[in-house]
């Protein structure tokens, strides 16, 4: 089965079950018992396919349950509905990402679609690729929007926000933003492309609406900031390929490179601004430094000058940076203007960047995703996290949720 095969026909089929059916279960669940627990007797979440639960390049009915999400409904002891998407998945996550092998020999287009009974309403209406536009739109004829298969699959017609609206929430989270720079990072022919950024000012504009939704559904809330994308393994510093080239990282992932591939060249630019070059301001994404890997291996006299189109440059790099720093200043605000709590996923994040074995300053090109060949911290694609960094995020949302709102949600 394949994702190509879910018509329109039937994505807005599914969308009249879930709207149309099960009206008489919206019931209110006992209050837990703990301090503060009427504010989170329904617990709904927005965002994008790390609150969806989209691990390894996919997702199913297993990466969902491991979301934080459902992890912080637990603990606060509210139902947890979901899109249940059966599994291997659509499409099913890697098992090994370099030799694009995923779930029971699954492709990038292979479906196996919704589980039913359909849930009387969603916990997580997240979408895998929403940008924030896409909380407030669904469908392909609003310009700029992310609309794909997965956006009908879960949500039939209806908006995130409208998904929200329809679970009278007593509480939200809103984790969006990271893709509106991520799309930047992740570009095969032009890593760092300004013009993929969300401007901040359209940015501001379209998470006012998000903000006036949860008012509007007189609901409570923790808003999430913006994680900082360029700290993802995904990409590695040209300095890191310098330094294995020129035989300086013993032990490292790929420090055999030097010695065994001759063809594979390192210019000395790519070393960090103490020995005179720019590297440890130049990203390069795993998929272009792993092709030039490859071509030296099948003979190809070849060079990583950081300099390439491929690769994320200094002042790229500055733009992306002061981008995510605006979008929090705003995120930041709103929760602040509205009595919300804020969560920065950047300090939790960081910290882990500094354990090689969490995150991974090179990948382990060729190893198999049970390996983690990006660190433990990610998934097998190298930018979404893993399950024991769901539980860390989920740990860290109930211990800011308790600070602001004086709740004794257990933890995680």
């Amino acid at each position: 089965m394949t994702i190509r095969r879910l018509s329109l026909a039937a994505a807005l089929g599914l969308a009249l079950v879930a709207v149309g059916c099960h009206n008489d279960d919206l019931f209110t669940p006992l209050m837990p018992a703990y301090k503060g627990g009427a504010m989170f007797v329904r617990y709904v979440a927005m965002g994008n396919s790390i609150t969806a639960g989209f691990q390894s390049g996919g997702i199913n009915d297993t990466t969902q349950l491991q979301s934080y999400v459902r992890r912080v409904a637990n603990a606060m002891g509210a139902p947890y509905y979901y899109p249940q998407l059966v599994y291997p998945g659509c499409p099913p996550p890697f098992t090994n990402i370099f030799t694009n092998t995923r779930l029971l020999g699954g492709t990038a287009t292979t479906c196996y679609y919704r589980a039913t009974p359909i849930p009387p309403f969603l916990t997580n209406v997240a979408v895998p690729s929403a940008e924030v536009i896409d909380i407030l739109h669904n469908g392909p004829f609003v310009p700029g929007t992310n609309s794909n298969p997965l956006t009908q699959l879960m949500l039939g017609g209806r908006t995130q926000i409208q998904a929200m609206a329809a679970a009278h929430p007593t509480f939200v989270s809103v984790w969006i933003g990271n893709n509106d720079v991520l799309g930047s990072v992740l570009s095969s022919t032009n890593a760092g492309d300004s013009t993929l950024i969300t401007p901040v000012a359209t940015f501001q504009a379209e998470y006012q609406e998000v903000v006036d939704s949860i008012k509007a559904a007189n609901a409570q809330a923790i808003l999430i900031g913006v994680a900082n994308v360029t700290e993802i393994p995904f990409v590695s510093q040209g300095a890191t390929y310098w330094a294995i080239r020129n035989g300086l990282v013993p032990g490292q992932p790929g420090d055999t490179f030097p010695s065994a591939d001759s063809l594979f060249h390192v210019d000395p630019l790519c070393a960090p601004s103490a020995l005179g070059g720019k590297g440890d301001s130049v990203l390069v994404p795993f998929p272009f430094g792993g092709a030039l890997l490859a071509a030296a291996q099948a003979g190809v006299d070849d060079t990583l000058h950081c300099t390439e189109p491929q690769t994320v440059q200094p002042a790229e790099l500055v733009k992306i940076v002061t981008t995510v720093a605006a979008y929090n200043a705003f995120i930041s605000s709103a929760a602040s203007t509205n009595g919300w709590a804020y969560f920065d996923p950047a300090p939790a994040l960081d910290s882990l960047r500094g354990i090689p074995t969490q995150v991974a300053p090179f990948p382990n090109f060729g190893f198999p995703c049970s390996s983690s060949p990006f660190g433990l911290a990610f998934s097998c694609d190298g930018f979404h996290p893993s399950s024991a960094t769901h539980l860390l995020i989920a740990k860290k949302l109930v211990q800011t949720i308790n600070t602001k709102y004086s709740s004794a949600i257990p933890s995680p």
